[in-house]
This record gives C-alpha cells, structure tokens and sequence, in this order.
C-alpha cells in the first residue's frame, strides 16, 4: 500500500506543482465564462454592428413611421436607405435587387403597395445570416407599425391600445420539501451548463493526461524501473488517483473562489448568481458524477495509453473513449427542454452519459432520487468494469514495444 501512496504522491505532486496547473487554475474561471457568456456576448456585438437596409416603399406610408420605431426601440444599428420607385414599380425592385448583390447595402426589403391591408413584405439578401436582421428587428417594428396605424383607422383609443397589447406578468418559484425561492431561468440554466462543462472538459482533460503520461514513461523506458518494484495493478492505480486528486484540487480551488465572490452576489449575462444558494444536494451529485466520471474515463485511457507506443498510436482508440463524453453533450438539449421524459431518463442512466446527462437533469429538474441512486450504481459496476479491463490491457501492453496496436490486440488482451 505504500508503494501506491508514493505513486499518488509523486503524481499529485508533479501536477499541482507544474506552471500549467497554476495558469490552468487562475484562467479556468475566466475560459468558463467566456465559454459560457461569450456567445451571448459576440451575438450582442454582432447586433450592434451597423447594417443597411435598403427599403422600396410601394405604399409610401411605412418608411416614416418605421424609421421612427427603430429609433424609439434604440436599435440604431440599422440604417434604413430609402430607394424612390419610378412609374414601374417593377423597375425599382431590379434596381434594389441589383444594389443587395453588389453588396451596396446589407438587405432589401420591399413594402407592397397595400401594406395596411394586406401586410405583404419581401425581403432579400446575399446571405443566411440577414434572417437575423429580418426577424428580431424588422419583423417586431414592422409589426408594430401595422397594429399602431389599424388601431389609428379602427379609432381605438389610447387606452384601449394598451389594454389589448398588455403581457402577463410571471413570477417563477422554486418548490422544495424545505420552502419556495425565487428562480431565474437564466440562473438556473446558466449554473448547469457551467457545472456540467466543468465535468466535461475536466475529466477529458484529466483523463488524457493518464493516456500520456503512460506512453511518456513506457517510451522512456521509466516504467520499467517502477513495476520491478510494483505490480502493474498498483501503478495503474497510483497513477489514476494521484492525477485525479490534482484535478479535484483545481475544482476545489475554483468552487472555494466562486463562494468568496458570490457571498456577495455577482452577475452573469445579467442575472444575479449566488453559489450559497445551491442545495447540498446538487453539490454532492457534483462531486459524485465528477470523480465516477474521471475514474471511468481515467483508467480506460492509461489502460490503452499501456497498449500504445506513442500518442498517435492511441488517437484511434481515444477518439472513441472521448465520444462516450461528446455524445452526452450533443444531447443536453434533450436532457434541458424535456428532463423528466423517458428518452432524457434512459439516456441519462447510460453509464458512460451519466456525469454529463444525469447531472444535468438534477440541475434543471427533480428526478427521483432511485433514478438518480440508479445512475450512481450503474457507474460504479461499470467503473469496476473498466478497471477490470484497463488492468488487463496494462498488464498486457506496458512492457509491449515495437508493434502498433490494433482493434484486435487489444480483443485479445481484453479476453484473457
């Protein structure tokens, strides 16, 4: 047992100890958020960019009264380029048609000649992305004008007008055993994707290390020296823990700072989220799908990293391995949109889709605790599962050179 313990050791160290570790510790925060904010942050950028439009109004009506929307919604990044049409309507679309494919103006858009009546629009553009443009700018002011010049035909008051146009107002609580609490959608789905990305990219990125850190020392012919003193068990097992303690290290250091900052409160795309607030719950399926999640992608990796004389040997076989974690995150929309819904339930106690899907739901929902106690025992005969088999690849492979690996070495080692 103490030959494992300096293993741990000795890998623990090396990892918290190295300038990765510590720029890795100090920028992952900022990674997170950007990974998380930023899409939101480069759409608003993308939004205040100014685009031209040009517009032929066959009616003569709409020009006026939708530049004055657009300046009263604040979107000043559309520029409105009004084009005159001559006797022939016809004419004055070829030439708008002709100044969007020269790229003289970003759109155009065409008002029919009856538009009160018969609200008809045509739109055109060089590229997909103007759709953007027509339906979260246009699209709204355009109709905005519409129901103000109907409500002005019809002789609807003022009054009325706001009476017919008023929303319901929501107020969304959290039920609970223990009480109610305000919920924020945003905040909620804010923490979930930013604690399940900290699982993902944690455990991919932990767990590779175990691949390389094998094929670095059996290329160097280090693990020789090591197994005459261990067995092949004990140094697959030093070297999963050591380097996971490193990783959970990092985790802690970041949880603990997010605490510091959030007992305060801080805010995120614009919604206040406070770390305090999260159930005990919720943190333990956080450490539990963590470190399962890890282990069972660890030990798979250092069992074919043993099988592998370098890197590019092992891409073939990781690439699989490191599907089993995209796959999940492909389908959290699944898992968001419909959590309770059986194929989100079935998908989410699949052994190796659990740290990412199963988790996921306990954030944005309340699946039964057997499913989610299901999961965590489903994990763990499948993590002795594949420690089971990363010791035999381990014992068939590290002392292996010359040869490249192949789907049927690796069968055989497998089989014995």
């Amino acid at each position: 047992m103490s030959k494992v313990l300096t293993v741990i050791r000795k890998e623990y160290l090396e990892r918290v100890r190295s300038k990765a570790f510590l720029v890795g510790t100090l920028l992952g925060p900022l990674f997170m958020a950007l990974l998380v904010i930023g899409p939101t942050a480069l759409g608003n950028l993308t939004r205040s960019q100014e685009r031209t439009v040009a517009v032929l109004d066959l009616s003569g009506d709409v020009f006026e009264p939708l530049v004055e929307v657009l300046r009263k919604n604040e979107d000043n990044h559309v520029k409105l380029r009004r084009y005159e049409t001559g006797p022939q309507a016809a004419a004055g679309v070829e030439e708008l048609k002709a100044r969007v494919l020269a790229k003289d103006v970003d759109a155009g858009l065409v008002i029919g000649a009856d538009f009160f009546a018969q609200p008809q629009l045509t739109f055109y553009n060089t590229a997909v992305s103007a759709v953007v443009l027509r339906d979260e700018t246009l699209r709204p002011a355009l109709n905005e004008v519409l129901r103000e010049e109907r409500f002005q035909r019809a002789g609807v008051p003022a009054d009325q007008r706001e009476y017919i146009l008023a929303r319901s107002e929501w107020t969304t609580l959290q039920l609970s055993a223990a009480a109610e609490a305000a919920q924020s959608a945003d905040v909620g789905i804010i923490a979930a994707i930013t604690m399940v990305m900290i699982i993902y990219i944690m455990v991919l990125l932990y767990g590779q290390q175990n691949l390389t850190v094998v094929i670095e020392e059996k290329s160097s012919r280090m693990v020789e020296v090591l197994l005459s003193s261990l067995r092949p068990e004990q140094l697959l097992v030093g070297k999963v823990v050591g380097i996971g303690l490193a990783a959970l290290t990092q985790v802690a250091i970041w949880t603990l700072a997010g605490f510091l900052v959030s007992v305060q409160g801080v805010a995120v795309a614009g919604a206040e989220i406070s770390l305090t607030v999260f159930s005990p719950w919720l943190w333990l399926n956080f450490l539990v799908f963590f470190v399962m999640g890890y282990f069972l992608y660890a030990s798979l990796y250092a069992g074919i990293g043993a099988m592998c004389n370098s890197v590019q040997d092992a891409q073939q076989f990781s690439m699989v391995l490191t599907m089993g974690m995209v796959i999940p995150i492909l389908l959290m929309m699944v898992v968001i949109r419909a959590p309770d819904q059986p194929m989100a339930t079935i998908l989410s106690l699949v052994p190796f889709f659990s740290p990412i899907l199963m988790f996921m739901r306990v954030t944005v929902s309340d699946p039964p605790i057997w499913q989610v106690v299901l999961s965590w025992l489903l994990l763990a005969l499948t993590i002795w599962w594949a420690n089971k088999a990363a010791g035999k690849l381990f014992r068939a492979g590290i002392l292996l050179y010359g040869s490249s690996p192949t789907w049927k070495s690796l069968a055989r080692a497998l089989s014995r």
